[in-house]
């Protein structure tokens, strides 16, 4: 097997891992999504009509929107979707952008391996301490891990990234100037 064609049978397995987690995050998110817009509409129906809302319908939109954040945490992450603030871009010389991106990626990947490590640090003491919301008593681990898990996603996309040359666009070209 020559060398060319190892690099594209690992580049396909990449893609296939990627749209496969790119697909159980998503759906995982709509359903998420789909939860909460259910949990709400129950919620108001009951309250206006019945005048007796869910009880603990507060609780329930606070987990699924806190899963509904991190879920899309590793999507937008892989996809580079997050906000970027270009104020220097313009005052940066060409030669030096590819340098600014390592740069760039390399203080992302230690801030959210950071985050990472301190939302397990967390999920792991929540675990312990067997935390539970006040009204439902739903234990706060499974969320924390969730939290943990995508974190870790995230940071692991940013290093891919990063180690395949994809951690920003290469060129401003495709931007948008004002």
């Amino acid at each position: 097997m020559t060398k060319v064609s190892s690099v594209s049978h690992d580049e396909r397995r990449g893609a296939v891992i990627e749209q496969w987690f790119n697909r159980l995050l998503g759906f995982s998110a709509a359903l998420v999504m789909f939860t909460m817009m259910l949990v709400t509409f129950v919620d108001v129906v009951g309250r206006d009509l019945l005048a007796s809302p869910l009880p603990g319908g507060f609780e329930i939109t606070e987990f699924l929107l806190a899963s509904l954040i991190f879920l899309g945490l590793p999507l937008v992450t892989a996809e580079a979707g997050h906000v970027e603030v270009d104020l220097l871009d313009s005052v940066i010389p060409r030669w030096f952008k590819p340098i600014q991106n390592v740069i760039i990626s390399l203080v992302n990947i230690i801030a959210l391996g950071t985050l990472s490590w301190l939302m397990w640090q967390f999920a792991i003491r929540t675990y312990k301490y067997n935390d539970t919301t006040a009204v439902l008593e739903i234990p706060y681990a499974g969320l924390t891990f969730l939290m943990a898990s995508c974190c870790t996603l995230a940071a692991l996309a940013l290093l891919v990234m990063l180690l395949t040359g994809r951690s920003r666009l290469t060129s401003n070209d495709n931007d948008y100037q004002t």
